[in-house]
């Protein structure tokens, strides 16, 4: 027959592991930072990739105002879904979709943007093309789109001019310029082929002359053709 457990009758009977307090201090900051729509959704994400060892889906810093969408997304969680998944060419749907889950967003606003961006047989997508497609739903136009693409895959140090290889910029905008989506504001409808020619002409010489490398304000300077 089992023995009763002793009484406990002081704080000092009751064993706390020594790594407790810190796992439970950066959690709480982690969660102020990230501001969950769903703390229990996130939290269970939160410790599972501690557990595997992977990097936990939280953002870098609070974002305030807090920035509402029909698909919960922003800035600061598009940075998240980036630092898990990378900067590769491809990523796996089903990773991307836990992910997303943990992150509390919307299921149905996924499967958009994975149609929007060509997705076709649900295993993999161009990682790229989904970023991009994922931040013309938080921009007002097809520029402040590709300003944003910038700062998101720049390998400078935040505060930096936020430079990416123009390929990779010419890739993204020619992408997104094809679309036809009058109703995502941030890509918008079709960009006459004629008006992308100009901007990537002038956006080229502007690259050949930073060493390939193509930064938001050549975007916005007077002599660039607009972008759409």
């Amino acid at each position: 027959m089992p023995l009763d457990p002793p009484d406990i009758y002081c704080a000092e009977q009751i064993f706390v592991p020594p790594t407790f307090p810190g796992i439970l201090k950066q959690y709480t900051k982690a969660a102020i930072r990230t501001q969950p729509y769903d703390l229990l959704r996130w939290s269970a994400a939160y410790f599972r990739a501690l557990a595997k060892g992977e990097r936990p889906p939280v953002k870098e810093r609070l974002e305030y105002p807090q920035i509402t969408t029909e698909s919960g997304l922003s800035p600061g969680f598009l940075k998240v879904l980036i630092q898990q998944i990378g900067k590769e060419c491809s990523a796996k749907v089903c990773k991307l979709q836990e992910i997303w889950d943990g992150l509390c967003l919307d299921r149905q606003k996924l499967k958009e943007m994975l149609q929007l961006s060509g997705c076709q047989d649900g295993n993999e997508v161009d990682w790229l093309s989904f970023i991009a497609v994922a931040s013309g739903h938080l921009n007002e136009n097809l520029q402040q789109t590709m300003q944003m693409l910038c700062e998101l895959l720049t390998e400078e140090p935040e505060g930096g001019c936020a430079s990416i290889p123009m390929y990779v910029f010419q890739q993204l905008y020619q992408f997104l310029a094809e679309m036809d989506c009058p109703e995502i504001p941030g890509i918008g409808p079709r960009v006459p082929e004629e008006t992308t020619k100009a901007a990537l002409n002038y956006l080229q010489e502007m690259a050949a002359s930073h060493s390939g490398f193509i930064m938001p304000r050549h975007t916005t300077h007077i002599l660039c053709p607009p972008l759409y």
